[in-house]
């Protein structure tokens, strides 16, 4: 556990000094998501068996790593069993996906007149991840096992504005913030 925690700490502080640096731009969140991919280069940290998947086919756990106080600059592990997909959504913050293991396919969009238009996808694999500015709209779709690590400006539970276009009635709505975190912090789990 200490080698993850410190190794997530370090990413972590580091993420804090680029957004100080950076701000919250393309550049920035470029940055961020460059350092975090070292970090999922750890791979004797970032496995099943440290973060198991869900048995329930089509699901994932989200496991909280990193979160400041203020709910800031919150890091998870997202392990997922596969077939799983989201609507296209904003996030409100800025968010960064990288790969671990296994793949998580991107795609991207723009508003349209009526919903959206997706404008390019990214399979985000081990070594390569997206990074996102609040505003912008993505879907992620999962098809077989994986482990992916997620970061944002705000913790999940805290991002309780997000948009979605839901394609079955042709609106956006709020998607409610997501609760069922794993707690999976180093330091709180070796107390």
């Amino acid at each position: 556990m200490a080698d993850l925690q410190t190794a997530v700490q370090a990413a972590m502080d580091d993420v804090k000094l680029i957004e100080q640096r950076d701000g919250v731009t393309r550049d920035g969140v470029k940055a961020i998501k460059e350092r975090l991919i070292e970090l999922a280069s750890r791979t004797d940290l970032f496995t099943f068996d440290r973060f198991p998947q869900p048995e329930k086919a089509g699901s994932s756990f989200m496991y909280r790593v990193a979160q400041d106080d203020d709910d800031r600059f919150a890091l998870y592990v997202q392990a997922s069993s596969g077939s799983v997909a989201t609507p296209p959504h904003n996030h409100t913050t800025w968010a960064v996906v990288v790969g671990a293991a296994g793949s998580e396919l991107n795609r991207f969009y723009e508003r349209a007149d009526v919903g959206v238009t997706q404008v390019s996808d990214f399979l985000v694999e081990p070594g390569s991840g997206v990074a996102m500015l609040p505003d912008d709209l993505h879907s992620i779709h999962l098809d077989g096992p994986s482990i992916n690590l997620h970061c944002y400006g705000l913790a999940l539970e805290r991002l309780d504005e997000r948009e979605y276009y839901s394609e079955k009635t042709g609106e956006w709505k709020i998607f409610s913030a997501i609760s069922g975190i794993v707690e999976a912090r180093p330091e709180l789990l070796s107390c």
